[in-house]
């Protein structure tokens, strides 16, 4: 099956280094929309705490997304983000509900 998979990322900066990370988070943004396979790829961040960032994605497929997560952009975020984040990276899949 060849389903759409949509995603949502959550990053909370460690105080001092918020905006390190907003500049890390704005660069993948540049690096992932040109990826085969990437539907969207918005960052975010939390009206009530601007330390806390959400990547909502939208993937092609399985495959899309498992090609974007070997990239090297990805694998030095991932490697970073214990240094970064409060609590790592927060990820959770869905799928839109049909409306009739």
């Amino acid at each position: 099956m060849n389903r759409e998979l949509f995603m949502c990322a959550r990053f909370k900066a460690k105080d001092e280094l918020k905006a390190e990370l907003q500049t890390r988070l704005i660069e993948m943004v540049k690096l992932t929309v040109v990826e085969d396979g990437c539907l969207f790829y918005n960052l975010h961040v939390d009206r009530d705490d601007d330390s806390v960032f959400y990547f909502l994605e939208g993937w092609e497929n399985e495959a899309a997304l498992s090609a974007h997560e070997q990239t090297a952009h990805v694998k030095a975020l991932i490697s970073d983000a214990p240094k970064l984040t409060i609590d790592g990276i927060r990820i959770e899949f869905m799928h839109q509900v049909p409306i009739n």
